[in-house]
């Protein structure tokens, strides 16, 4: 059974057993952070193979500098901050080599679970809805989709995303209003309900 959430405690209890060695603690602490990791890389790089192969790496850079870890601080967005940087050093590389290009496999955005009993009729408009803005989100411009997958995917505070796109904190709250604008717009033209978008 996959671990989907750790008490606080818990994380704690893991991550000082991970750093005397246990490698089953820092394995619980993958199991409980994967899924989140690799959705945010793949959808910053749109190839699912790149995807697991920079999740890898974000968790091996993870476990190597574990000891710095402030555990003050909430271990998922550090592991995401750490693979959101490695997608991007991934997206550079792969503009320097001109070797690939965006767009590979399509990214799955993963549902909230609805409680209780759902109507199969929602269920399949909110996959439809999920659908079109994953398509929206692709169709930005690489600096765009990159702050609104950190910002709304990742949650990464506006401060983070500055330091890992190596721009300022208002550049990124400008990028951030220029892609609402346009996914809003984009969406509209498709005639899909825009209300509850940020």
């Amino acid at each position: 059974m996959a671990i989907t959430e750790l008490s606080l405690d818990s994380t704690q209890h893991l991550v000082q057993r991970s750093r005397a060695g246990d490698e089953s603690a820092f394995a619980a602490l993958v199991e409980a952070h994967q899924s989140a990791v690799f959705g945010t890389v793949l959808r910053l790089v749109y190839d699912r193979e790149v995807a697991a192969e920079v999740s890898n790496r974000a968790f091996f850079k993870a476990y190597e500098h574990l000891a710095s870890f402030d555990e003050s601080r909430p271990l998922r967005a550090w592991l995401l901050r750490i693979a959101a940087n490695e997608a991007l050093n991934e997206l550079r590389s792969r503009r320097r080599d001109a070797a690939h290009t965006l767009g590979g496999a399509e990214a799955e955005i993963e549902l909230e679970q609805i409680s209780g009993a759902p109507d199969p009729g929602e269920i399949v408009s909110r996959r439809e809805r999920s659908d079109e803005i994953r398509d929206a989100v692709s169709r930005l411009p690489e600096p765009q989709r990159v702050a609104v997958v950190l910002r709304y995917f990742a949650d990464l505070a506006y401060g983070d995303i500055a330091e890992l796109t190596q721009q300022s904190v208002n550049n990124v709250g400008v990028t951030l209003l220029r892609a609402r604008e346009r996914l809003r717009r984009d969406l509209e033209r498709q005639g899909v309900a825009t209300d509850g978008l940020p």
